[in-house]
């Protein structure tokens, strides 16, 4: 009976290490969502082109994900060209006369970049009256 090759006795363990260290994959964690990364939290909704002077406002979005976008009275459901939208009625009182009108409001928005959404927010009186605002939706903060 002829004996292994030396070299042969050595690739053995060296084989055995080598399965063994792919197979277990890394001890790494895995790493942190980051800040780019959109999900439920803090964002601002800023106004831009012609309505850039409007104040922007602070949103608390509770559900953010491939099916819809959540916040206050707003439901915007995904349809099938990526695009989120969605409408809430509203009422408020007229300043000059305190009577109260009913308004409506729809969000239409698409994904700009890893934590940014851009598209239009329209805002329609009860007499049919509406102003179009391009807007920015952008990621401020975790939960």
């Amino acid at each position: 009976m002829k004996p292994f090759p030396q070299s042969f006795l050595l690739s053995v363990p060296a084989l055995c290490l080598l399965i063994v260290l792919t197979a277990c994959g890394t001890l790494e964690p895995p790493p942190e969502p980051s800040a780019q990364t959109p999900r439920a939290g803090l964002w601002s909704l800023e106004y831009t082109g012609d309505c850039a002077g409007r104040e922007a406002e602070r949103l608390q979005i509770t559900q953010l994900d491939e099916t819809a976008i959540v916040f206050g009275d707003f439901t915007l459901l995904r349809d099938a060209a990526g695009q989120y939208s969605g409408t809430a009625d509203r009422i408020a009182p007229m300043p000059a006369d305190g009577r109260e009108i009913g308004y409506t409001i729809t969000y239409a928005l698409t994904a700009a970049e890893a934590a940014a959404f851009v598209g239009t927010e329209t805002v329609v009186e009860g007499g049919g009256h509406g102003l179009d605002c391009p807007i920015q939706l952008r990621y401020l903060g975790g939960d």
